[in-house]
């Protein structure tokens, strides 16, 4: 079974060299004679003989780079546990101090139009939860106590859920604001240094020995580079699709053993309230990351695997800002600031550190 699609490559190859050779006029056997056992092919004089193998790509791995979202668009190596939890709160702190320092332009239309979807989620959704899971008169006391629990999460994971909606609408109706506020961030004079990373081993605060202005050239070129970039297009949608698809399964599948949890006396909702504010936080933050991963070029496999790779990071850095969107009313009115913040997941999380691309590279030529 392993040899079988060689041969047939085999005889498919000599097939097409014997035609190329009809073309340009050469005798069939004098063409037929430059071709060794199992595709090999004589070039120079008699004995040399380089051989091509010709085998399935899938049996032997090959091309696997090329499908590694982390190789293909140069970027970090997912962070590792435990270093990943202070990894992500650390970008949620300095990202919104950055954030709040250095507003973008846009900031009050990017809030007027997420307040006001926001605010209409928010009272239809508690509205609906209110009526469906309301007990009746004649209900028994236990099956009003289980009601009652119920409508408890569902409306807390709606106060959770709806600000998330409630971006991704602005954000593929008004995809622009979203950019401005993350590339305005992405370009903020940079403070300290960002958490390097070893070409070999896992990354140290202390080993970023890159100055300011050097840091700061490096990041502006490549920030250019990026909003020179034509993004994914059209493809977009479909990509944005398939993220919804995916958030709401991961939604689906919480949302059951969150309200089941919940029924576990003291500790449950706690524990119910923790899941739903986890995945809260990772959608956020995938939404957030939206405009960056566009104009990178990254479909929807490269970025679910990206993200997947760094859900800790990410999490934690989404749990101060999805726990502050769930306030009702004054709580969207944070989204500029977490659009903001999200370009220090950027340089932290997603794209390589400068110092350490340089110390590949030496690596590399040495």
């Amino acid at each position: 079974a392993l040899l079988a699609p060689s041969v047939a490559d085999a005889a498919v190859l000599g097939s097409q060299r014997a035609g190329v050779a009809r073309r340009r006029g050469l005798p069939r056997d004098a063409r037929a004679a430059a071709l060794g056992p199992g595709g090999a092919t004589r070039r120079g004089g008699p004995g040399r003989f380089t051989t091509r193998t010709i085998a399935p790509r899938a049996f032997f791995g090959e091309g696997d780079d090329e499908k590694d979202p982390f190789r293909r668009h140069r970027l970090r190596d997912p962070t590792p546990f435990p270093e990943s939890i202070g990894v992500g709160f650390q970008c949620a702190l300095a990202g919104a101090k950055t954030a709040v320092t250095n507003p973008s332009q846009v900031w009050g239309p990017m809030t007027g139009a997420t307040l006001v979807v926001a605010v209409a989620l928010d009272v239809g959704g508690t509205t609906l939860i209110g009526r469906w899971l309301n007990p009746g008169e004649d209900a028994g006391a236990l099956w009003t106590l289980v009601e009652r629990i119920a409508l408890v999460a569902v409306d807390g994971a709606w106060l959770l859920v709806s600000p998330l909606v409630a971006i991704a609408v602005v954000q593929q109706l008004l995809p622009l604001l979203g950019e401005k506020i993350l590339f305005d961030a992405l370009k903020a004079p940079t403070g300290e240094s960002p958490t390097g990373e070893s070409p070999t081993g896992p990354r140290t605060v202390a080993s970023s020995s890159a100055t300011p202005s050097t840091l700061a050239t490096l990041r502006t070129a490549r920030v250019a580079q990026l909003e020179a970039s034509d993004g994914l297009g059209l493809r977009s949608l479909g990509v944005a699709a398939a993220r919804a698809q995916s958030l709401a399964t991961i939604a689906g599948v919480a949302v059951p053993i969150g309200v089941g949890v919940s029924l576990v006396p003291v500790a449950g909702p706690f524990i119910a309230g923790a899941l739903a504010a986890a995945v809260a936080a990772y959608s956020l933050t995938w939404e957030l990351l939206d405009p960056y991963f566009d104009k990178a070029g990254l479909d929807f496999e490269a970025q679910e695997r990206v993200v997947w790779g760094n859900a800790v990071a990410l999490t934690c850095f989404g749990v101060p800002f999805s726990l502050a969107l769930a306030v009702p009313f004054f709580g969207p009115m944070t989204v500029a600031v977490a659009q903001g913040a999200a370009a220090e997941v950027v340089w932290r999380v997603l794209e390589r550190d400068p110092e350490a691309e340089a110390r590949r590279a030496e690596i590399a030529e040495s």
